[in-house]
């Protein structure tokens, strides 16, 4: 994307080429088939923004298209977005039209902007408003850029940066979703879920008012360290200071005043509702990811508990639950203690008895394929896809290149690992981020769970309670990283104080007492012995 829109001329005129038939045009637009409707509107803004149309018409155009886009946008954005990197196709297909319309859009607002830029009577004074409409379609798109797993380029930022600037050539007031997108970049949006992510999509925008944007540095305090932007470069804000008339800073101690009196109140017991947080919004988790965006925002960034290190290597990983215990028990597969098999493979069972007259034949060696396990083969050789970048006590930086294939990973999957291909201690884990860069090279961080992970089977108690085991893991206490001793179960299985059979050598209860991490298909917790 550039700063500069498409040239102009009478050819290839739109469907509309006024605010009129525009309106008249949208009354035809076939609604149900959100789809169609994102590929006619990308066609015509592409005519629109190759076609010359004096600037006011242009926009008032745009302003009948534009809840038309979102609106659109809204419905493409959930056939990609938090979904395991690299997208498949058709989820690729999603992201590259949602992106292409978005850009089309902020085309349609920079024709505007040259007008105003020119003195344009027509469209002059309407200058705040065009920019601010070319900026907040900025900060969606580059939203939807984090939905897709991506981080965006030098030209995103030139764009947005050069948008502010024109701001202060054209003396109107700031807009404040400039402001917006540096902040949502400072959060490191990568890292967060989709359900956390759009909490912080909400805040940036009610909290980027509480910024103020210097052409100095501001008076250095310990109530707020400013970010520093430099409005040539291609780059986002950061706490590296820079030099030159073309630098800004973004003053935060109002709004790091504000998150902490929110963090305050959090505490004290009120509801994220009431501090206009947001209705969907839960504890702990609006809290702590509060303090997050209050570090980032206001403190220099998060500190990072572990230091980290350069590391190389292959890294053998494998993904998902089910596919960690078939590995980690040695290849065996989860049948239920006594002989009997899971409902899954019962079910399976019953099928091919009425379909073959008999039971597949099923070998060890293939058992994960047959079960649908994505997983890598723990052969470490040339062709090993996933590479160590960089390592700490807890925590892992891998990647792989897209030519040399592999699983798909995602945000909160549990995954094994193991460091270097030491076939003797494998690791148990969970994907804490995944993104992909401009090279299509995949980047994923894992949080690494400590001690030897032990496979076992889990059952709950109780009397509503299905009493079918299912596999989980126990991991022993790390008194040196202050881990307790815990265990990895099925998603959605942790309640306070519940009590689960465990079987490993023998059966013994276990209480669960604090919830550790939650991942898209785990939870870890820690628990307690259960004594009669």
């Amino acid at each position: 994307m550039t700063f500069t829109p498409p040239p102009t001329s009478a050819d290839q005129p739109p469907a509309f080429a006024s605010a009129g038939e525009c309106g008249a045009w949208l009354e035809d637009m076939p609604l149900s088939n959100p789809a169609q409707v994102q590929a006619q509107l990308l066609r015509q803004l592409n005519l629109l923004n190759r076609f010359s149309l004096p600037a006011a018409e242009r926009f008032d155009i745009l302003e009948l298209l534009r809840e038309p886009v979102v609106s659109v946008q809204e419905e493409s954005v959930r056939r990609f977005a938090g979904r395991p990197l690299p997208l498949a196709p058709q989820e690729q297909s999603a992201f590259d039209a949602c992106q292409a319309l978005w850009r089309a859009l902020i085309d349609g607002y920079l024709h505007c902007l040259e007008g105003c830029l020119a003195d344009d009577a027509t469209i002059r004074p309407q200058a705040a408003r065009v920019v601010g409409r070319a900026l907040t379609a900025g900060v969606a798109c580059q939203a939807d850029i984090y939905r897709g797993g991506r981080q965006p380029d030098a030209n995103h930022w030139r764009m947005m940066h050069r948008l502010h600037a024109a701001t202060e050539q054209m003396a109107v007031t700031p807009h404040s979703a400039y402001v917006e997108s540096l902040l949502l970049h400072a959060v490191s949006p990568n890292d967060l879920s989709m359900r956390q992510l759009a909490w912080m999509v909400g805040w940036v925008r009610r909290f980027s008012v509480k910024v103020a944007i210097l052409a100095a540095p501001p008076t250095l305090s310990t109530r707020a360290i400013p970010l520093c932007v430099d409005l040539s470069s291609g780059e986002p804000a950061s706490y590296r200071p820079h030099n030159g008339e073309s630098v800004r800073w973004l003053e935060t101690v109002e709004l790091g005043h504000s998150l902490k009196k929110r963090l305050v109140l959090l505490e004290q017991g009120r509801s994220p509702d009431e501090l206009h947080l947001g209705r969907d919004c839960s504890q702990p988790a609006c809290g702590q990811l509060l303090k997050q965006a209050y570090l980032r925002w206001c403190k220099g960034g998060a500190i990072r508990q572990h230091e980290r290190f350069p590391a190389d290597g292959q890294c053998p990983l494998i993904c998902g639950i089910d596919a960690a215990h078939y590995y980690l028990s040695g290849r065996k597969p989860f049948r239920q203690p006594g002989g009997h098999v899971s409902a899954e493979i019962l079910r399976r069972e019953r099928e091919e008895i009425a379909t073959f007259g008999h039971v597949a034949t099923r070998h060890l060696d293939d058992f994960s394929q047959q079960q649908g396990y994505q997983v890598e083969s723990w052969k470490v050789g040339e062709d090993e896809p996933w590479h160590m970048f960089d390592k700490s006590a807890m925590g892992l930086h891998v990647t792989r290149t897209l030519n040399q294939g592999g699983v798909r990973v995602g945000t909160g999957l549990l995954v094994v690992v193991r460091p270097g291909g030491d076939a003797q201690n494998p690791l148990l884990g969970c994907v804490r981020w995944a993104r992909m860069d401009s090279d299509d090279l995949l980047h994923a961080g894992i949080h690494v769970f400590p001690g030897k992970p032990e496979p076992v089977a889990v059952r709950a108690t109780g009397s509503n309670t299905t009493r079918e085991y299912r596999q989980a893991f126990l991991l022993p206490a790390a008194s040196a990283l202050k881990e307790p001793a815990s265990m990895v179960i099925p998603s959605g299985w942790f309640k306070l104080g519940r009590i689960l059979d465990v079987l490993a050598d023998q059966e013994r209860p276990l209480r669960l007492t604090r919830l550790l991490d939650r991942g898209s298909d785990f939870e870890r917790a820690a628990y307690e012995m259960v004594t009669s």
